[in-house]
């Protein structure tokens, strides 16, 4: 898999969250799309040995944005990256854009948000209205819906918003034609179980990837028959395809 080295264009903080955006001059990236990123040095340092995924947060004009949290060393790497990174080309299967009128629902629960911010940015520039809900655990995490003007939010703790769960701060989603979620497993199959059957429901699952290029199988999903490759397959699939 090819790495580009890219300058680091801004680095912001998000409440619990880290922003580093880049300029890339490839091809255009679509939402739901990710990349794996990892600090500058490789091979002369293999630390991290491997790179991380990342969903794509947003793409403007030539500059694309990734968020995430420090949970280890990789991301820490990354978090203290001062002028270059490294990355692939955007990788995977992103959203399916569409909508048979009525207006499509955003679900993002803690970083799953992530993928939302470009992915409402393409609907809002296809005319396609659309209601954003967004769960955090709490106030600090909260910190990046400023970043989604207009969102409905909810909490764990009930510091920001309502207190609960995104579905809490969701309507009816069976009343929406087309809803897109990411976020932990658990969410997913909530989102699923309360959308219903009917209409197009798309589900971005996190799971932890090893190599993006579906060699080492680290990120399967269970679909019936068996399992697929979430960095090949995915990380986006329709609701009914995963055997949650």
């Amino acid at each position: 898999m090819k790495f580009y080295t890219v300058e680091i264009e801004e680095r912001r903080e998000f409440g619990a969250y880290t922003l580093l955006s880049y300029r890339w001059p490839g091809e255009n990236i679509e939402p739901g799309r990710f990349v794996m990123a990892r600090a500058a040095g490789y091979p002369i340092t293999l630390d991290p040995f491997l790179a991380r995924p990342f969903s794509f947060y947003d793409f403007v004009d030539g500059v694309a944005s990734l968020l995430f949290e420090v949970r280890g060393r990789g991301t820490e790497l990354l978090d203290r990256a001062l002028g270059t990174i490294e990355v692939t080309a955007p990788l995977g299967k992103g959203f399916e854009i569409g909508v048979s009128g009525g207006r499509a629902a955003l679900l993002g629960g803690g970083i799953g948000v992530v993928p939302l911010k470009i992915l409402g940015r393409e609907l809002a520039a296809r005319g396609i209205a659309h209601d954003v809900f967004l769960g955090f655990l709490d106030g600090k995490t909260a910190a990046v819906a400023d970043d989604f003007p207009g969102a409905a939010v909810a909490t764990m703790d009930g510091s920001t918003g309502v207190h609960g769960t995104v579905l809490d701060a969701a309507p009816d989603l069976r009343e929406y034609p087309v809803v897109y979620a990411c976020g932990p497993n658990a969410m997913l199959a909530a989102v699923k179980g309360a959308a219903g059957p009917d209409g197009l429901r798309q589900l971005s699952v996190e799971e932890r990837m090893g190599c993006g290029n579906g060699s080492c199988n680290g990120c399967v999903v269970p679909v019936d028959g068996g399992y697929v490759r979430s960095c090949i397959e995915g990380p986006v699939f329709r609701a009914e395809v995963l055997a949650w």
